[in-house]
């Protein structure tokens, strides 16, 4: 087992649900992995609509992940399961704070080809108006597995 650095491919879909309107969100950039066993960091940028760079670094094991953005948008939210988790959201705008519960984490890592999966379902209260539903799938793959 290696702490090396890996370039990888990184795949992010986001499904929103709020009041019966979904949104959908994917994000396609490489990015790089590290860790040891279960414990993995991921680190990938990517460019809003607005051309400004984020910054993401994804810290995950067995029942808790940890998503941090940095740039255009700042936050850093933990997810654990069966737990509610407060966190807040900082756009160029405004702040706001945000109620996390997250009801699944579903996590594997292939050490030999460097395939990672996350799926998880969580709900949010931001600034203490309405829920809504998230569902977030992360895929990575070995720059020479994608």
């Amino acid at each position: 087992m290696t702490t090396a650095k890996q370039a990888v491919h990184v795949t992010l879909d986001t499904t929103i649900t709020e009041d019966g309107h979904t949104q959908k969100e994917s994000v396609r950039v490489m990015g790089e992995v590290m860790g040891l066993g279960m414990k993995r960091m991921i680190t990938f940028t990517e460019i809003n609509d607005q051309d400004e760079s984020i910054d993401t670094v994804m810290m995950l094991s067995d029942d808790k992940v940890t998503l941090k953005r940095t740039g255009a948008i700042q936050m850093s939210q933990q997810f654990i399961e069966s737990k509610k988790t407060e966190s807040h959201y900082q756009h160029p705008l405004m702040r706001f704070r945000i109620e996390t519960y997250t009801d699944t984490i579903e996590y594997s890592y292939k050490e030999s080809d460097a395939a990672l999966s996350l799926t998880m379902r969580y709900r949010t209260v931001i600034d203490g108006e309405g829920e809504r539903t998230h569902t977030l799938n992360l895929q990575i793959k070995g720059e020479s597995d994608a």
